[in-house]
């Protein structure tokens, strides 16, 4: 038993010891980049098991033209040695010349899919078909081909835990076009995902003092009267824009609605005290969801971090980060 357990605990740190080395012999050749060109330096290259299988049987087919000395069996040999050569090449050449590149923000709700965004540029002339992008450690392949310079959408689960996520190196591999070599490439953007809380039903566990707005809700954008008209920030909302004042100010101006000035309300998490933290942050996503979709003014109140009341798309991507990072000891 105790030779058993050095050998696995030996055995564990070979493992760590040869996957430290590997990575830091990777980060050399394939050093973290927004942008990557595939070349010789960063693409690998073997026979897939039906090209082991392949060249067992030129083998045979070389071994029986010899043994009797038929020039018919010599032709097959060398013809079949000719196209496992080409199935290299062009292997090799469906991802040569290929530039990758991801700069978007990756962020999302924990559990649900998510689309990323890579850039994928061929050379002039040249079609790749047979692609495919996986993360090792969440091993869902999507196949796509590039025939001209354009954007190929790669969708994956986000882990189910809030705040960054490292998904390490991203690997692209082929196959095509004859499946006897399999090439690929490991690819480092250095790209994190940020995991925001999955939002939870619970208008009815909140207090009407902190759910409530001050004032009376906006029954709809266009029951209410145009107070005023301001300049257009990244944080307002679009569909508040004045088209035609903006026309003829030669500017972008939004419209101030008179209900929109008392409409503003703060979400507490100490409001949902009754709850687990995971829910209490989850039910603050879903508030903030919900006050976003009616362009309520709102600010946030993490225990005494705050977020100062403002609205708009922005006021909601600034909310939602918040709670992906907020930490309180002993949570």
């Amino acid at each position: 038993m105790s030779m058993w357990w050095l050998s696995t605990k030996w055995s564990q740190r070979a493992e760590k010891f040869r996957a430290r080395r590997f990575k830091s012999w990777l980060d050399r050749r394939v050093p973290p980049a927004q942008a990557i060109r595939l070349t010789h330096r960063n693409i690998f290259i073997v026979p897939t098991r039906q090209g082991f299988g392949f060249v067992l049987i030129l083998l045979l087919v070389l071994i029986a033209g010899i043994n009797y000395q038929n020039a018919l069996a010599h032709a097959l040999a060398f013809l079949m040695l000719g196209l496992f050569l080409v199935a290299m090449l062009q292997t090799y050449r469906n991802l040569a010349g290929l530039v990758l590149s991801q700069t978007v923000p990756i962020e999302g709700f924990v559990g649900q899919k998510i689309s990323v965004a890579f850039q994928v540029q061929s050379d002039v002339g040249r079609v790749y078909d047979g692609l495919f992008f996986y993360w090792p450690n969440l091993p869902v392949a999507q196949g796509f081909g590039v025939d001209h310079n354009g954007t190929t959408i790669f969708r994956q689960s986000i882990p189910a835990h809030r705040g960054w996520y490292e998904p390490g190196r991203l690997r692209l591999e082929t196959a095509y076009p004859f499946g006897l070599f399999r090439a690929w490439s490991w690819l480092d953007f250095d790209c994190k995902i940020l995991s925001y809380p999955k939002p939870v039903p619970c208008e009815g566990r909140v207090s009407q003092e902190d759910s409530e707005l001050k004032a009376g809700r906006r029954s709809s954008l266009g029951a209410d009267d145009v107070k005023a008209l301001r300049d257009f920030q990244d944080s307002d909302d679009q569909r508040h824009i004045h088209w035609r004042a903006s026309a003829k100010l030669d500017r972008l101006t939004v419209k101030s609605y008179e209900s929109q000035q008392s409409s503003s309300q703060w979400l507490r998490l100490a409001a949902l005290e009754a709850l687990p933290m995971a829910d209490r942050l989850g039910g603050l996503a879903y508030l903030i969801e919900a006050a976003s979709k009616r362009g309520d003014a709102f600010g946030l109140d993490l225990y005494g971090q705050q977020l100062p009341v403002a609205s708009g798309p922005g006021q909601e991507r600034k909310a939602l980060k918040r709670l992906a990072l907020f930490d309180w000891p002993g949570y």
